[in-house]
């Protein structure tokens, strides 16, 4: 799960470094690696609580729930991973978490206040992100990039950024960190029922392996299939849907990177013109984000069905 989540998610902080050609893909990667085991080690804590015993009590989760819900969120992503789209591994994971609840305890027990405010962050999370996108690109673009005349200065203007962008995208994998090895481990924290620096690490070692051996996949799409991307705008984009997410992993919100992120490019694009974005690109991804809820949740109670059947 770690694998399959990190190699979905890094494109979440360095795919518009990529698209912007601030960075190639073997070094966005390594880059990527490094803040994103920094965020799973350090910062994870509020989102795990979220995950592990906040939308099922932790008294009712067993081993056997455990595996049920990171087997059906892994298969999902696994999939989506193979198509090279970005999808959301928290709406996987809570969704399978859901899932496990309606065939397990009922929805009479489960924790439904919560898992409504985890929807309401996925919903607005992206259209806060677009408007921060877009707002933040449309003033750079009427304040410096449109009064620049000189070619040479323009590029030189673009070069600064192409800095900015890396430190940006750093920023945003640490957040990617704190959400990815929540999604990938919150779950068996329900079991355990308290820290374990070894679950720490073994998740985090999962985050940075998916992230080395298939973490292009997934960079490839958010970087260059939507708008095209230069370090002024990859800079935008990065740094809105960062703030965006940091807030709410503050607060142990769940909430969806890869839409943030797909959010505020969308709105970098449209602060340059509605003709520069590939809609095409977006309406498949978006198919497939409205897909993973349903998908998710039958998996998971069809699996639990399955196993406490046949044992």
């Amino acid at each position: 799960m770690a694998f399959n989540i990190a190699a979905n998610d890094i494109g979440n902080s360095m795919g518009t470094a990529v698209g912007s050609g601030s960075l190639k893909m073997k070094r966005a990667l390594l880059i990527g690696a490094v803040f994103v085991f920094v965020g799973a080690l350090f910062l994870g804590g509020n989102v795990i609580k979220t995950i592990s015993e906040g939308i099922i009590p932790a008294g009712s989760f067993t081993s056997t729930g455990a595996f049920v819900v990171t087997i059906s969120a892994g298969i999902w992503i696994t999939i989506t991973l193979i198509k090279k789209i970005p999808i959301s591994g928290s709406d996987a994971i809570v969704s399978a978490v859901f899932g496990l609840g309606i065939a397990s305890v009922g929805l009479e027990h489960m924790n439904l206040p919560v898992l409504g405010f985890i929807v309401l962050s996925w919903m607005i999370s992206p259209l806060i992100g677009l408007l921060i996108g877009f707002t933040m690109y449309f003033i750079l673009k009427k304040v410096f990039i449109d009064k620049i005349r000189n070619i040479a200065f323009k590029d030189r203007l673009e070069k600064v950024f192409s800095y900015l962008q890396i430190i940006s995208s750093s920023f945003s994998a640490l957040n990617v960190g704190a959400l990815d090895i929540a999604v990938a481990t919150g779950v068996l924290f329900a079991i355990i029922g308290e820290s374990n620096e070894w679950l720490n690490l073994l998740g985090a070692f999962g985050l940075v392996l998916g992230i080395i051996i298939a973490g292009n996949r997934v960079t490839e799409t958010i970087g260059r299939r939507i708008t095209d991307l230069v370090p002024t705008r990859g800079f935008s984009a990065q740094m809105s849907a960062a703030a965006v997410v940091f807030i709410f992993i503050s607060y142990g919100m769940p909430i969806s990177p890869t839409q943030t992120l797909v959010g505020s490019v969308i709105g970098v694009g449209l602060a340059r013109g509605t003709s520069t974005i590939k809609y095409d690109a977006i309406k498949h991804i978006a198919y497939t984000w409205i897909i993973t809820i349903p998908a998710c949740i039958g998996l998971s109670a069809s699996i639990y069905l399955l196993i406490t059947g046949l044992f």
